[in-house]
């Protein structure tokens, strides 16, 4: 008796429109979660994500299905389907399946980790319009019918009408104030400065400063036409125009950008941030690696680097570049907060910069014509080199968008073209083996020490170490790891340079002094 109460219980139409509902929802959560399908997939069969999302998908529509059934008690033959054993066990085993996908989607969350769970949250971000319009349609399309009580009728229908007209306005007019929401990034591409920043909604950026007399404002415009389409503004300037000079960055939010006209909103304007690059005998640079989003542990850190005036990261932001977001707040933000705009960055591309959809735009949104290149300050030059992927071409991870094997071949090739130097060089790299193919990574440092390159400074294992590698000095910067994180700091003077390392505890965990 008692069971067959609970299973009334169970099979009430309320309740079959909540367990539709949540097997809907945990459809979305797996769907949103799709960044760790192939991890998935590579431990058991190519495929099995995908059949589990469709399983998911038709055991929602299943369930939605009953529902309709029970509701308006829809027969055949004379009889109730909803009355027969097997309308039952179908709902029993949707029921069933129901709870496996909400186990599996928090299975897959705690399993993907933090670094995982914000990009699965962006995902749900950018769909999340789309998802409340199914729903709420779906609702109303199930539930008002149901509803015998007038009064009750007109509060949904209002609220429903209400839900449109608000959306509709927000959609002409944004209403929420337009800002800058970072200090610039001024990044060293080789041959100029890129000034990179970003703002909380699209719009056109520019940079403003005077020069030799005269007044400058540059925009981030590409053959003459303004780029409003992106809240991260980039503008290359000649260097000698901004060392040891003042600048200032502006916006103006585009609204809605048309073949005919169109319509921008507020100019937002920075106060004047004044830049000196790293000059003389003696020059102190932080260098930062493998952030993987945890900014707040970098920062507390950097507070125990002491002064320096320059920045080098190393790469490793975020798990991947999926959206212009995990860019802006990553790296946009990130270096603005650690350079304050007054102090060059050089950036050096992480593995991980190389997957989602957005990766191959990172060179547009940082200014930078390549990842590879030289750059001075005074006595000292910098190689900057990229490692591409650590694993090959064909990995499942890359999902067939990479070709790191030709890429790698055309860096070394350009590696053998450059000039020696009488400069104190020191070789930038997010992972110290250069190349994952051995051939290519001996040619490279074969051109190092040609180049008479003393010292590497790279990341990737997420340690701090110093080691010997084919005759050169290796200095893996730290980075995240076990819940803490440990920054550098590269100080060089004519005699040689010192190594100093701190986690964000303030604990100093290495320090060494070299010579040339």
């Amino acid at each position: 008796m008692k069971n067959l109460k609970t299973k009334m219980l169970l099979m009430k139409n309320g309740v079959i429109l909540t367990a539709a509902l949540i097997a809907a929802i945990a459809a979305v959560l797996d769907y949103a979660f799709r960044v760790s399908h192939v991890y998935i997939d590579t431990a058991t069969f190519s495929g099995l994500s995908m059949l589990l999302l469709w399983i998911a998908i038709l055991n929602a529509l299943a369930l939605t299905a009953m529902y309709v059934i029970k509701t308006n008690n829809i027969s055949i033959g004379g009889s109730k389907i909803s009355e027969r054993k097997g309308f039952s066990v179908a709902y029993f085993i949707c029921l069933g399946i129901t709870v496996f996908f909400v186990i599996y989607d928090i299975v897959n969350a705690i399993i993907s980790g933090s670094e995982t769970i914000p990009v699965a949250m962006r995902f749900l971000k950018a769909d999340i319009p789309y998802i409340l319009a199914v729903f709420v349609i779906g609702l109303l399309a199930l539930v008002f019918p149901q509803i015998k009580n007038k009064r009750t009728q007109r509060i949904i229908s209002g609220i429903a009408v209400g839900g449109v007209l608000i959306s509709g306005f927000l959609t002409l007019y944004p209403c929420y104030p337009y800002k800058i929401t970072c200090d610039p990034m001024v990044i060293d591409n080789g041959t100029e400065y890129a000034v990179v920043f970003a703002t909380n909604d699209k719009g056109t950026g520019y940079v403003q400063y005077e020069y030799e007399g005269e007044n400058y404002t540059v925009y981030d415009q590409n053959g003459g036409r303004k780029n409003g389409d992106s809240k991260i503004h980039t503008i290359t300037v000649p260097k000698e125009h901004l060392n040891s000079n003042r600048y200032r960055v502006g916006s103006k939010r585009v609204i809605d950008e048309l073949s005919y006209g169109g319509r921008s909103g507020k100019e937002v304007v920075s106060d004047y941030y004044e830049f000196n690059a790293p000059s003389g005998s003696e020059q102190k640079y932080l260098t930062v690696s493998d952030w993987h989003t945890h900014l707040d542990k970098v920062y507390d850190a950097a507070k125990y680097a002491g002064d320096y005036n320059g920045i080098i990261l190393l790469g490793d932001p975020a798990p991947g570049l999926m959206f212009e977001d995990e860019i802006k707040e990553y790296i946009v933000e990130f270096g603005g907060e650690l350079s304050k705009g007054v102090m060059p960055i050089i950036y050096v591309r992480g593995n991980h910069e190389t997957r989602g959809k957005e990766a191959a735009n990172l060179p547009d949104y940082l200014g930078l014509d390549s990842f590879y290149y030289t750059t001075e300050y005074g006595d000292y030059s910098f190689l900057v080199l990229d490692s591409g992927e650590d694993k090959e071409d064909s990995h499942p991870e890359y999902g067939g968008m990479v070709d790191y094997g030709q890429y790698r071949k055309s860096m070394v090739k350009w590696m053998k073209t450059l000039p020696e130097t009488d400069k104190k060089t020191i070789a930038l790299v997010h992972s110290y083996e250069i190349c994952i193919e051995e051939d290519l990574s001996s040619s490279a440092y074969s051109e190092l020490s040609r180049l008479n390159v003393k010292q590497i400074i790279s990341g990737h294992t997420h340690t701090c170490e110093f080691l010997e590698n084919n005759g050169i000095n290796v200095y893996i910067d730290g980075g995240h790891s076990g819940g803490t994180f440990i920054i550098s700091k590269l100080t060089l003077n004519e005699q040689g340079y010192i190594l100093e390392a701190w986690n964000d505890s303030g604990e100093q965990v290495f320090k060494e002094n070299l010579s040339w």
